[in-house]
This record gives C-alpha cells, sequence and structure tokens, in this order.
C-alpha cells in the first residue's frame, strides 16, 4: 500500500515532497501524491501529466500525482482510505502567515489528523531545510502511537535515531530504572534496540527536557506519538521554541498518529452510509436543538409545578380506575424533554447537559414519590384499595420496553424538526412516565409492594430506553461530538445498554408468563368442562377492584351444579374472582 502525501498550497510542496519521498523510502512503499485545489470533481487521478505543479518534478517509478477539490477534501480522504488502500498518510500544518486561523487548509489538517483510518503524520515544515543526515529524536512515551513513531524514526535514521525517555529523578539508580524502561519500550515498538540510539534524560518536566534535547542534539526532525487528538497543536507548536525552526538548518517536527482501531473504523463506515441515506440535520437546526433541550432540560420552578400537578392528576386517575384520567397526565408530564437532553448529551459528550438533565429527572422522580406518597396515605384513610390502573401498572414486560425505546427515538426525532412537533403529543402518551412513579407512592402506602416494586421497574425501563432511543436518532441525524470529549459518553452508552440486557431478563420472564398463563388455564378450565358434559366457548383474563378476574363462557344442557363450580373454583386457585356464564344448548 503507497503514502499519500496531502499538499494543501503551493508554498509547502517543495518541502513535503521531499519529506514523502524519504518516508516513503524509508518504508518501502511508492508514493501518491494529491495537491488540494478549488476544481470540481472531488478526488481525480489525472492521466496526463500536462497540469502537473511545478513542485511536484518528475515522479519516479509507482509514483503518481492527483489533485482533490478543497471544499471537499476530508470526505474524499477518508473515502480513499478507508478500503486499506494507503498505508501512512502525510500532511503539512504551518502555525501562521497564510489566512485566518480557521482557513480550510488549517481545518483539513486538523481534521485529517482526526478522522482518516490509516496511520498518519502532521508534518511542521522549518522555514529553512538542512540536509538530511538521518538525525531523528523520538520521545518514548511507551504507548500505541509513540511505538509507530519509533518504528518509522528507526526506518528512517537507523542508529541516528534516538529514542529519548525522561525518568523522573528520585533516586540514585533512577537512570538504570530509566534505561531498562526505555529498552523495553523500543522492544514492545518491535524495534532492535541495537538499530537505535537510546538516551535517558532524568528531570521531572518532560516537556523541558525534550527541548533541551531537541537544542543541543543536531536533529532534523522531532518525531512525536500523538498522546491524543486534542494534543496535535500542543505537540506541533509547543514543544520547542520557535527559533529552532527559524532561520537555516530549522528543525521540522512531526506528529504521528497509528492506524485508528477497527471497531472505530466501523463506526466512521457507518457515519458515513448514514450521512448518505439519512437527511443530516443543517447547522442552525442542531443550534435550535440545543438551545430548546438545554433550555426546557433543567429544574425550574415551572419544571417542579408541572412535575407535581402532573402527579396528582395521575394519583386522581389511578385511583378512579379512570384511564382517560392518566392519559390527561401524561400530557401534562414534563419529564420528556430532560431524557431526550439525555441522549442529546451522551452523542455529544456534553457532561454539563447530561448533569442538568438528570438532575432534573432525579428531582423530578423524588418530587412526584411525595405527591403518590401523601396521596396514598389518604386513600388509605378512605378506603381506596389496589384498581385495575393501578395493577397495570406492576407488571412490565418487554413490550414496555420496546415502546420506551421506540418512543425516544419518536420524540427526538420530532423535537429536532420543529414541523413534527405536533406529534409529541403522541409520544408522551405512548411512554408513561409519570404513572409509574404515582403508582409507586400510592402502592408504598395500601402495602401493594409487589404492585409498586414492579411500577418502579417499569419507570427504571422507561428511563433507560428512552435516552438510548434518543441517542440512536441523534446520531441517525449526524450529531456528533468531538473525540476528546466523549470517553465517557461512550462508557455511559456501554453501562445503559448493560442496564438494558439485564432489565430485559425479568421483563421477558413476565411476557412469557402473560402469553402462557392463560392458555395453561384455558387448558385446565376445559378439561374440568369436558369431565362436566361442557365446552368450553372462551376465557378472559382482567384486573378488578384490584384483583385478578376470570370470566368464563361455557356451553351446556343447563347450568352447571354447586360440585360443577366447586371445581372450576379450585381450578382458578385463590385470589382469583371467577364468573361464568353459561350458553345452553339442546341436541335434537
Amino acid at each position: 500500500m503507497p503514502l499519500l502525501l496531502v499538499i494543501r498550497y503551493p508554498e509547502e510542496g517543495e518541502g513535503l515532497m521531499a519529506w514523502g519521498r524519504r518516508a516513503a523510502e524509508a518504508l518501502d512503499v511508492p508514493m501518491e501524491v494529491l495537491c488540494c485545489r478549488d476544481k470540481e470533481g472531488g478526488l481525480v487521478w489525472p492521466e496526463s501529466d500536462e497540469l502537473k505543479p511545478d513542485y511536484i518534478g518528475e515522479l519516479g517509478e509507482g509514483e503518481r500525482w492527483g489533485w482533490v477539490n478543497m471544499d471537499g477534501a476530508l470526505e474524499s480522504l477518508c473515502e480513499y482510505v478507508s478500503p486499506g488502500k494507503v498505508s501512512f498518510l502525510l500532511i503539512g500544518k504551518h502555525n501562521s502567515g497564510r489566512g485566518a486561523n480557521d482557513s480550510p487548509e488549517r481545518r483539513l489538517s486538523r481534521a485529517v489528523f482526526d478522522r482518516v483510518s490509516c496511520a498518519v503524520g502532521v508534518l511542521r515544515l522549518p522555514e529553512e531545510e538542512r540536509k538530511w543526515a538521518g538525525r531523528v529524536l523520538v520521545p518514548c512515551a511507551g504507548g500505541r502511537n509513540s511505538r509507530v513513531a519509533l518504528r518509522l524514526a528507526e526506518k528512517l535514521g537507523g542508529t541516528g535515531a534516538t529514542a529519548f525517555l525522561v525518568e523522573p529523578d528520585t533516586d540514585e539508580v533512577s537512570q538504570e530504572v530509566g534505561a531498562r524502561l526505555l529498552e523495553r519500550a523500543v522492544l514492545r515498538a518491535g524495534v532492535d534496540p541495537v538499530a537505535v540510539t537510546r538516551k535517558v534524560a532524568l528531570g521531572t518536566q518532560i516537556s523541558d527536557e525534550i527541548r533541551k534535547e531537541a537544542e543541543g542534539g543536531n536533529y532534523e526532525l522531532l518525531l512525536i506519538g500523538a498522546s491524543g487528538t486534542g494534543s496535535l497543536r500542543s505537540k506541533l507548536f509547543g514543544t520547542v521554541p520557535e527559533r529552532l525552526l527559524k532561520g537555516p538548518g530549522g528543525l521540522a517536527i512531526g506528529v504521528v498518529r497509528a492506524a485508528l482501531p477497527k471497531g472505530q473504523q466501523v463506526r466512521e463506515a457507518v457515519g458515513r452510509v448514514l450521512r448518505l441515506s439519512v437527511p443530516q440535520l443543517e447547522r442552525e437546526e442542531r443550534i435550535v436543538l440545543v438551545d430548546e433541550v438545554e433550555g426546557k432540560a433543567r429544574w425550574t420552578f415551572d419544571f417542579a409545578a408541572l412535575m407535581i400537578l402532573a402527579t396528582t392528576i395521575a394519583a386522581f386517575g389511578l385511583l378512579a380506575d379512570s384511564g382517560a384520567v392518566v392519559i390527561g397526565a401524561m400530557l401534562v408530564a414534563p419529564l420528556m424533554t430532560p431524557l431526550i437532553g439525555g441522549g442529546l448529551a451522551v452523542v455529544q459528550g456534553n457532561w454539563p447537559l447530561w448533569r442538568r438533565s438528570q438532575k432534573a429527572v432525579l428531582l423530578g422522580f423524588f418530587s412526584a414519590l411525595v405527591i403518590g406518597l401523601l396521596i396514598g396515605w389518604g386513600a388509605r384513610g378512605l378506603g381506596f384499595g389496589l384498581t385495575g390502573e393501578l395493577a397495570a401498572r406492576g407488571e412490565p414486560t418487554l413490550l414496555d420496553l420496546g415502546i420506551a425505546f421506540v418512543s425516544g427515538i419518536a420524540a427526538s426525532y420530532c423535537l429536532a424538526r420543529p414541523k413534527l412537533s405536533g406529534a409529541l403529543a403522541g409520544v408522551a402518551i405512548a411512554a408513561a412516565l409519570v404513572p409509574p412513579i404515582a403508582t409507586v407512592g400510592i402502592c408504598l402506602s395500601l402495602g401493594e409492594t409487589d404492585t409498586s416494586r414492579g411500577a418502579g421497574l417499569l419507570f427504571g425501563t422507561n428511563v433507560v430506553a428512552i435516552v438510548l432511543g434518543s441517542a440512536v436518532n441523534f446520531y441517525l441525524a449526524g450529531i456528533r461530538g468531538k473525540a476528546a470529549s466523549g470517553v465517557w459518553a461512550r462508557r455511559l452508552v456501554i453501562i445503559l445498554a448493560l442496564v438494558c440486557a439485564g432489565i430485559s431478563v425479568p421483563l421477558t420472564s413476565v411476557l412469557v408468563g402473560k402469553v402462557t398463563a392463560p392458555r395453561l388455564l384455558e387448558r385446565s378450565f376445559g378439561e374440568v368442562a369436558r369431565d362436566g358434559g361442557y365446552r368450553l366457548l372462551k376465557l378472559r383474563r382482567s384486573h378488578s377492584k384490584g384483583e385478578l378476574l376470570i370470566e368464563l363462557d361455557l356451553a351446556g344442557p343447563a347450568p352447571p351444579d354447586q360440585s360443577m363450580l366447586q371445581e372450576l373454583r379450585k381450578t382458578a386457585g385463590q385470589g382469583v374472582r371467577l364468573r361464568v356464564r353459561t350458553l345452553l344448548e339442546t341436541e335434537l
């Protein structure tokens, strides 16, 4: 696979060409040169050299040149290197002297370093090149990127390459300890320790020791393994003083990053497919979305007032066994927005938004729980019992998990597109959030701990699934966070996914029980009916006044006698109300 040299503008062309050929020869691969131009057509490899820039010069064996449109250079490069066509990409970067700090040329080198899948080197050229003698300084931090830098330095300079380690001067044996650590680091990089020069410096400030060595070592290149994508600028412009890059015989500085892990490459490939197939949110739409979510996903007086009112309405509806009133409470409840804010925070890696959103969710939960407990105590004093609406929220199943996940997708989709905001009311009804909390409080007051536990599980299921569902939708819509800020978010997604998998076990068990129990009951009642000379026409299960109600429709020549009713009662079991209807049949 070739080395790909990307030249952003002509002024850096001659110097980068020299370094590109040097690296390609060291890696024993051919070189491909891409010039960024304001031309249409994306990435193009011309068959003729008539338009070839002067700074490229005569191409050697296996070398070829082309151009890439500056406006779409990043996407074109990511797409080109993704199938494994390139072993190493080299691009330049300098501090000032051409346009604004945020010019397309400067953005390109930083974005390429963050995004392309192959190994990348970003090179800051000195004002005036010195004669190449193969003297390369490589600080050995022991990480994956520093190992790539050391391997490249060894191929570039051989024994002229110096593996450099800074060891804290804490003991009389610090020098020997540093020497052993450096030898192990060189071996881990796959480099023979005798093939490079090794040097240990004692000190507490690594950057200061690197500067001292670079100033006194007469090196042509300082090659650094990146410690993170956010460290590119500090490595290029903060590692050595400016005087080492100016004047005759300046020092070149390179920052090297290893090829992205396969998992990250897969994520990038999925992202490119989504950008092509799923409508992406425009910049202005993202600004409006984040502004709205951050404004509503926080604990305020209005939020608290709506939570109290929604919980009160839900509690009265649950005790009155009125589904219509419970639905009304779902429409008033404000909990959906902070959960969507949690999904947005996870995708962006936005820790402050996550903290504010979860604060609103937690305070909303506890305020609703207190209201539920107070109303439950009052209901207990008035002689209220477990109603069908309360009991229905005490047996969540895997279907509730699916409903919550899809509701999170739907709610975030509507919120991100203001024209669809009218559908949010329907989503709020589908994913009930306040009624389960009210059920927890009321049932704790009534002593119905099993139902209370089930309602708490239902609320937790809704929270986790809605956050994950909204995060999936925002990711599909093109919202991404900076790589450096997303470590905690990726870990949180893994935790939420594991919690979701753990919750699905009891939910699946309840669902299987709900599916299989009626069949088993129908079989048992059918056998009893046949033994008594009847046919079982229909069996229905429901809750009435907090109890399980079984309704049987039988067909027979006469109403069942007392012994038949006792057999049916025995089959139903304890704590179950039984209602029997008989269709009289006469066979002629």
